[in-house]
């Protein structure tokens, strides 16, 4: 019986919530262990110096993930091999997290923390990967929505339930009887990086199990150096891929600009205007919720429009609300620009995997992605380090060293929206799907049966 046509095969729907759900679980990992309850935790152990110690294991993992994600992505494309690798690295950073609830020093915390963070990053390359055979037939940038919608509620749901686990952590010791002997007492912050490995692990068992994996080529053997030479390979010669070189060029500006702003909402906030932390709070909450709005909406419009014009949309939309922040004239100004970050927000991460897809040859899609990765990296380091420089320079003008250093980020994000706009007007392409429907029917492109 011969298979139905292309169009008409769609991946199954416990295959994409599969893929989303595994954004849920990365994202209590982001929330508790880089931004929250580690850095929490170091403050607690060394007074005075918290902030230091934080960013720079954060700057030396971020610079571990430069020299690494693109080779990662390289591997897994010279293998065709997307969910071993995944589940490898999960497992690692899942292992680490818990060793950090019984690390008991700072040193070795720190430690713990790097080679944690650098697991968790790498995971991503290979789960952005596994997008194109998600998607099948039903249109990546509504799949890509869904993960980061789900990763945001993820956000919520870490935040809560992990702050009622370090609150509450007493109860839970003297309930839990000999099987709470792991949490300290006094409700330290410690107590949430135990509870952070179970959560990462639980969530992720879906996407082990039930997301595709198929094959776009015959795996190839490789090692660590030819892996390494494909890449530097791939990077010389990027004018042979259209488009690609100019858009990882705006990549890493617009999330460059994206990730300033976002890192530096609260400070802004406080020393702008004096608003206090449950101000704050509420801001970012509030932001939060049009993030999701913004996943799930421009997924679709990804869909409909296309990618590209789809995200000079959302570059546009951190224009005017980084313009909005820098002039702002009271609070009230921020609770306007602060929906908008978040749809542009979710809109970002949404829009830049079916960009990325549709410019990247199918047997190239991990090394891309890894590449993709290392734009982001750079960008985390460049971004809060030009901020940095801003603000000691121009120390002495008090709250505006503060707007102008927001305002700084506006000429970034028009520099990026100029080189977007040299991008090419493409979609992924559909034949991705197909040859991935293809091998899992049991079929070689050729249509003959293996």
């Amino acid at each position: 019986m011969s298979a139905p046509p292309h169009a008409s095969r769609k991946s199954s729907t416990i295959s994409v919530w599969a893929w989303a759900i595994y954004d849920f679980s990365n994202t209590i990992f982001a929330v508790s262990i880089l931004t929250v309850y580690f850095p929490l935790w170091i403050s607690e152990e060394v007074a005075g110096s918290g902030a230091w110690i934080v960013n720079s294991a954060a700057a030396f993992a971020a610079l571990l993930v430069l020299l690494t994600a693109p080779m990662l992505g390289s591997i897994a494309d010279f293998r065709q091999k997307r969910i071993p690798y995944l589940i490898v690295f999960t497992l690692i950073s899942v292992v680490l997290t818990a060793a950090l609830g019984v690390s008991g020093g700072v040193v070795i915390g720190v430690a713990l923390f790097i080679a944690a963070d650098l697991a968790y990053q790498s995971a991503l390359v290979f789960y952005n990967a596994l997008l194109p055979s998600v998607a099948r037939g039903r249109g990546a940038g509504k799949v890509s929505g869904y993960g980061t919608a789900v990763g945001y509620f993820g956000s919520i749901f870490a935040l809560l339930t992990l702050g009622a686990i370090v609150a509450q952590s007493d109860a839970i010791r003297d309930f839990l009887g000999i099987l709470g002997a792991w949490i300290q007492p006094g409700g330290v912050t410690a107590n949430a990086f135990i509870p952070t490995a179970v959560l990462y692990l639980i969530f992720s068992l879906p996407a082990f199990f039930l997301v595709p994996d198929p094959k776009l080529r015959e795996p190839r053997p490789v090692s660590i150096l030819s892996a390494y030479r494909d890449v530097i390979s791939t990077v010389r010669n990027i004018r042979n891929y259209a488009g690609m070189g100019t858009f990882m060029i705006a990549t890493l500006l617009y999330t460059d600009a994206a990730n300033t702003a976002v890192t530096n909402t609260a400070l802004y906030a406080n020393e702008v205007f004096g608003m206090g932390s449950s101000e704050v709070t509420t801001l970012i909450l509030f932001s939060t919720i049009f993030a999701i709005v913004g996943s799930f909406g421009f997924g679709f419009a990804t869909d409909r429009f296309g990618p590209k014009r789809t995200l000079m949309a959302v570059l546009v939309l951190w224009l005017v609300s980084i313009l909005m922040t820098a002039f702002a004239l009271g609070p009230w100004m921020l609770y306007l620009a602060g929906p908008i970050v978040g749809v542009a927000l979710g809109a970002t991460w949404t829009v830049s995997r079916p960009m990325l897809i549709a410019l990247s040859p199918p047997e190239k899609l991990g090394e891309f992605f890894g590449i993709f990765t290392f734009a982001g990296k750079v960008s985390a380091v460049a971004g809060p380090a030009i901020t940095a420089a801003i603000l000691l320079l121009l120390g002495d003008l008090g709250s505006l060293a503060y707007r102008i250093s927001i305002g700084t980020l506006a000429m970034v994000m028009v520099a990026a929206i100029f080189f977007m706009a040299r991008v090419p007007d493409v979609r992924p392409d559909p034949n991705i799907e197909e040859l991935a429907d293809d091998i899992i029917m049991g079929e070689d492109p050729t249509g003959r049966t293996k």
